[in-house]
């Protein structure tokens, strides 16, 4: 076997390899640092006092892949600190159950509320649509984002 036979057949050995772990539309558990970088490639800013629950992506062969995110706070915080902290995005509204549900945020203990804000920004040129709820009840407050990537 000549050496560009070998090279070819690592080539090959190693994208099979690769490509037998990676399961596309499978969700992937996302750390505090990945969503901290997902949050700032959307440009949006987690109030002080919301800390990192749970996230989960969702990869595709190509493009940005789908993301989302729970952060939680142990007080009741307001939306109003979340829509100052986020003037390029639309204010949060009140919100019902039907409205605000994205099903991956099932996986992230989303449940409604009595007290519930949301808002989505449509994609814009390179930017990606988003949708954020906020959801306040004795436990506490939680901001859910969804990104749908591209």
């Amino acid at each position: 076997m000549n050496s560009s036979w070998k090279a070819a057949l690592a080539l090959l050995v190693l994208l099979t390899t690769s490509c037998g772990s990676f399961e596309p539309g499978k969700p992937m558990s996302m750390d505090e640092d990945d969503a901290s970088r997902e949050v700032e490639k959307i440009a949006f800013t987690i109030p002080d006092g919301f800390q990192f629950t749970q996230g989960v992506m969702y990869s595709e062969f190509v493009g940005q892949p789908a993301w989302s995110a729970r952060f939680d706070a142990p007080k009741e915080l307001d939306g109003p600190a979340v829509t100052a902290a986020n003037p390029s995005y639309p204010p949060l509204q009140p919100a019902t159950c039907g409205t605000a549900t994205k099903t991956s945020w099932t996986s992230l203990g989303f449940s409604c509320e009595a007290e519930m804000l949301s808002m989505s920004r449509p994609a814009q040129g390179s930017r990606d649509p988003v949708s954020v709820v906020l959801t306040r009840g004795a436990r506490g407050s939680s901001l859910f984002i969804y990104c749908a990537g591209h």
